[in-house]
C-alpha cells in the first residue's frame, strides 16, 4: 500500500485532498470486490460437486463464475486507472452500482424461484441480502462526499424494497429494513459532514502549515541573504575605515610637514615687540599660509590665501613658499611690488596659464610687508589683500584704524596685468599692525547666518588693540567660535597675523 501511495504522488498532480482519499479508498474496495468475487466464483463452481456447498451458497448454474468474468476487466481497468493517478469523481457512481447490482442480480434467481434449494426460507434469505446490501450501503460513507451518499441509499433502498415486492412482503419487513435503510443513510450523511468539517479544517491548516513553512523558509533565506549582504557591507565598511584611517594618517602627516615649511615664528619674534598667528585651517591641511625672512636689516612678511582649500590647496602654499624663498632668499629682491610681480610670473608659468577661456585660474591673494629697522620705514603691496594699521598714539590723541589696500588683481593670469603698486609709511614704536586672509571675514554666522564682514573686524581690532597679541588672538578665536555657535561650518581658511614693532 505505501508503495502505492508513493506511485500515485510521483504519478499524480494534488488537486484537492477529498480526491486523493476517494481515490485511495476505491482503490482499497476494488481489492476486496475483486477476492469476494473471486471467492463467490470458487464456491460456484465447486457448488456443480459438492452439494453441501449449493445448498448453503444457493449458486449453481455458474452465474457466479460468470459475473466474475465480466466484471474482472472493470476491476482491471479502474485498478489501472487508480494506479495511474486517473481517478475521477464520477467512478464512485459506476462503483456503487455495480456492488449493488451485483448483490440484486445474484439474488434476484432466489426470490424468484418458488422452491429454490437453500437450506434457508426466502425471507431469511432476503434478510441476509438486505443486511448485506446495508453494509455496501454504510461502505459509501468511506468515499467522504454527500453526494454518493445520497445516490447509494437511494439506489439501497429501491432494490431493498424491489427484493420484498417481488415475494409479497413490501408491507411488513420490506418497509422496516427500509426505514432502517433511510435511516442509516441519514447517519451516514451526519458522519460524512462531520468528516468533510473535519478534512476541511486539517486541510486548512495543512495549508496554513505550508504557508508558514514557505514564509519560514523565505525569512530564512532573506536573512541568510541580509546576512550575506551585512557582511558585505561590515568588510566594505572595514575597508573604508582602513582607507579613511590611511587618508587620515597621510593628512595629518602632510599637516605636520605644512606646519613645519610655513611656520616662521623663529624669524619674526627676534625682531618685533609682540606678535601673534591665528591658524584655522578648514580641513587638515590649509590653502593659507603665512612666510617671513629677515635680509639684513628689514623684515619680510606675508599672508596669502590660495585657490581652494584642503589637498589642492595645500599644493599651491608649498608652490607659493618655495617661490619666495627663491625669490627673496636666493635673488634678494625684497621690495614688496617686485616680490609680488616675481611671484605672479613664476606661478603663470608654473601653471601654464595662457589667458585661455577655459583654463584654471588657479593662483592666489597676498599681502606683503617690509619692515626697515634701520630707517623705521614699512613698506607695502597688496594682490586683493589689504594691510590694517593702528599707530601708536601719545597725549590722548585719537586712535584710529587705516587700511592700506593691495591692487584688485591675484597672483595669476588676470585680465588686468599691471606691475603691484608699492605703499610707504613711517612706523614709530607700538604701532600695530594686522595682515589677513578673507576667511575671516567672509565666515557665516551670527543670528542671522550673515557674513562677519571687514567693518566689525577691523573694530574688533580697534576695540583691543592696547590689549597684548596673545590676548587678541584669543578674542578673534573666541569671537569666531560664538559667531559659529555649532551651527555653521567653516567654509574657508582662516589666518590673521598681527605684529607689534
Amino acid at each position: 500500500m505505501s508503495s502505492f501511495r508513493k506511485n500515485i504522488a510521483d504519478r499524480r498532480p494534488r488537486n484537492d485532498g477529498f480526491l486523493d482519499k476517494e481515490m485511495h479508498v476505491e482503490y482499497v474496495i476494488n481489492h476486496f470486490r475483486f477476492v469476494i468475487l473471486l471467492l463467490l466464483a470458487v464456491l460456484d463452481l465447486l457448488s456443480g460437486y459438492f452439494e453441501e456447498i449449493r445448498l448453503i451458497s444457493s449458486l449453481h448454474n455458474y452465474r457466479a463464475a460468470v459475473a466474475f468474468l465480466v466484471l474482472l476487466p472493470l476491476m482491471a481497468l479502474l485498478h489501472w486507472t487508480i494506479s495511474r493517478g486517473k481517478y475521477r469523481w464520477w467512478i464512485k457512481y459506476i462503483t456503487v452500482t455495480v456492488d449493488l447490482a451485483l448483490v440484486f442480480l445474484i439474488a434476484l434467481p432466489v426470490v424468484l424461484h418458488e422452491n429454490p434449494a437453500i437450506l434457508l426460507t426466502k425471507l431469511e434469505f432476503t434478510l441476509i441480502i438486505s443486511f448485506l446490501i446495508i453494509f455496501l450501503n454504510t461502505l459509501s460513507i468511506l468515499r467522504i462526499d454527500q453526494n454518493t451518499i445520497v445516490y447509494s441509499g437511494i439506489l439501497a433502498l429501491v432494490i431493498n424494497a424491489a427484493l420484498y415486492f417481488l415475494q409479497d412482503q413490501l408491507i411488513m419487513i420490506g418497509i422496516y429494513t427500509s426505514i432502517f435503510i433511510v435511516i442509516l443513510s441519514i447517519f451516514n450523511g451526519w458522519v460524512t459532514n462531520f468528516i468533510l468539517d473535519y478534512f476541511t479544517t486539517n486541510l486548512k491548516l495543512s495549508e496554513a502549515y505550508e504557508d508558514l513553512k514557505n514564509a519560514h523558509e523565505q525569512i530564512q533565506q532573506k536573512n541568510a541573504e541580509i546576512t550575506k549582504k551585512s557582511h558585505q557591507i561590515e568588510t566594505q565598511v572595514n575597508s573604508l575605515e582602513n582607507a579613511h584611517k590611511d587618508l587620515m594618517d597621510s593628512l595629518m602627516y602632510a599637516q605636520k610637514i605644512q606646519v613645519a615649511l610655513i611656520n616662521h615664528e623663529e624669524v619674526v619674534e627676534p625682531h618685533v615687540r609682540d606678535y601673534f598667528v591665528m591658524f584655522q585651517p578648514r580641513e587638515h591641511v590649509s590653502g593659507d599660509f603665512y612666510w617671513a625672512s629677515w635680509t639684513g636689516s628689514k623684515l619680510i612678511m606675508t599672508v596669502a590665501d590660495c585657490t581652494g582649500h584642503g589637498v589642492p590647496g595645500a599644493f599651491m602654499t608649498m608652490l607659493g613658499s618655495s617661490y619666495l624663498n627663491e625669490i627673496v632668499n636666493k635673488e634678494g629682491i625684497t621690495e614688496p611690488d617686485k616680490i609680488l610681480n616675481h611671484l605672479r610670473d613664476s606661478i603663470i608659468n608654473s601653471l601654464h596659464q595662457k589667458g585661455n577661456l577655459y583654463e584654471t585660474r588657479d593662483g592666489m591673494d597676498m599681502a606683503v610687508v617690509q619692515i626697515d629697522m634701520a630707517r623705521g620705514m614699512l613698506k607695502f603691496a597688496g594682490a586683493n589683500n589689504s594691510l590694517c594699521y593702528i599707530p601708536n598714539h601719545h597725549h590722548g590723541q585719537e586712535t584710529r584704524i587705516y587700511e592700506f589696500k593691495g591692487d584688485r588683481m591675484p597672483i595669476s593670469f588676470h585680465y588686468k596685468m599691471h606691475p603691484f603698486s608699492i605703499l610707504e609709511t613711517t612706523f614709530t614704536e607700538g604701532d600695530r599692525f594686522y595682515l589677513y586672509t578673507d576667511g575671516y571675514i567672509d565666515q557665516f554666522g551670527g543670528p542671522k547666518g550673515k557674513k562677519f564682514k571687514l567693518v566689525p573686524f577691523k573694530r574688533m581690532l580697534l576695540e583691543h588693540h592696547q590689549k597684548s597679541m596673545q590676548e587678541q588672538k584669543e578674542i578673534l578665536d573666541n569671537t569666531m567660535k560664538d559667531w559659529l555657535k555649532d551651527k555653521y561650518q567653516q567654509i574657508d581658511d582662516i589666518t590673521v597675523l598681527g605684529f607689534q614693532v
